[in-house]
């Protein structure tokens, strides 16, 4: 997806001048009249980088920059002024600008800034991303998965929904490790963090490598007896592919609302798991929801 610009001037022979320049560097490009235009725009398209004139009729430069600061800070902008001083280049970075540029201008000049902007971007993506990916399987890691938990719990509480969680751990990983080396044992658990990927609901579920070669599924919008029809399903996906003695011990919890907290669930997932490891391996165990164990 390429990257989108929204321009802002009040002046109609600013804004195609800009536009022109804008879509000659291969960007996508919006544009608004005024202030109060941009945010209709903001709030309905997504918007990279901002360019806008600080002097303007109504809502200036500088009251739409706070606006997008407050409420759409994934955006970055770029003010434009005919007031070329040190002064107003301060003002406007230190109001969360992402750079500043003076009329009259020149569209290698414009450009160039446009470029130094989508290459942080690039570099926040990036920095972002490996901070919350394994990076031996790319699913998210333990960190990610703890936040990404509360919130989960939060909005489960609030929603009224359901929310299941499966802790499952490899049977035998260490003896295939040892036997067959370390190499062999990336290779195995990338396998299971396909699987598990293949197995749950893209954009709407998650799996993370919890540690080791134990992982974790956050299911949400799930009850218990659903959580344990998808661990059964990554259990028979993974025992297929045949890895020597290598298994799944499968651990599952349900939360309702007002039924727990973040901590009671993992801890629920996590003794199943283990009393599967502790019947042999190769199987799922289950909880009783936490609203029904806390009843009793």
């Amino acid at each position: 997806m390429g990257i989108r610009v929204l321009i802002v001037d009040d002046e109609e022979v600013v804004l195609e001048s800009l536009k022109k320049i804008v879509e000659h560097g291969g960007y996508d490009c919006l544009v608004a009249r005024s202030g109060e235009e941009a945010l209709r725009i903001l709030q309905e398209e997504r918007v990279d980088i901002l360019i806008c004139d600080i002097r303007m009729p109504g809502m200036d430069g500088m009251e739409l920059l706070r606006e997008v600061r407050a409420h759409f800070p994934d955006v970055d902008a770029m003010m434009m002024t005919g007031f070329d001083t040190r002064e107003t280049f301060l003002q406007v970075i230190e109001a969360g600008a992402a750079d500043f540029i003076a009329k009259p201008f020149h569209q290698d000049e414009l450009l160039a800034k446009i470029k130094r902007i989508v290459r942080e971007r690039e570099l926040k993506a990036e920095l972002l991303y490996l901070s919350i990916h394994d990076s031996l399987t790319g699913l998210y890691n333990r960190r990610y998965f703890y936040q990404r938990l509360q919130e989960e719990v939060e909005r489960a509480k609030r929603q009224g929904r359901h929310l299941a969680l499966v802790i499952l751990d490899v049977d035998h990983f260490k003896d295939y490790n040892d036997s067959h080396g370390h190499l062999d044992g990336d290779e195995v658990l990338r396998t299971l963090a396909q699987i598990l990927a293949s197995s749950i609901r893209q954009n709407v579920d998650t799996a993370y490598r919890y540690g080791g070669d134990e992982f974790a599924v956050l299911l949400v919008e799930t009850d218990l007896e659903q959580g344990r029809k998808v661990a059964e399903r990554i259990r028979k996906a993974f025992a297929d592919k045949k890895i020597d003695h290598c298994t799944l011990s499968l651990g599952v919890a349900s939360l309702t609302p007002q039924g727990g907290t973040m901590e009671d669930l993992i801890r629920e997932a996590d003794e199943a798991m283990y009393r599967a490891k502790r019947s042999g391996g190769n199987r799922v165990a289950h909880t009783q929801t936490l609203r029904e164990r806390n009843a009793l």
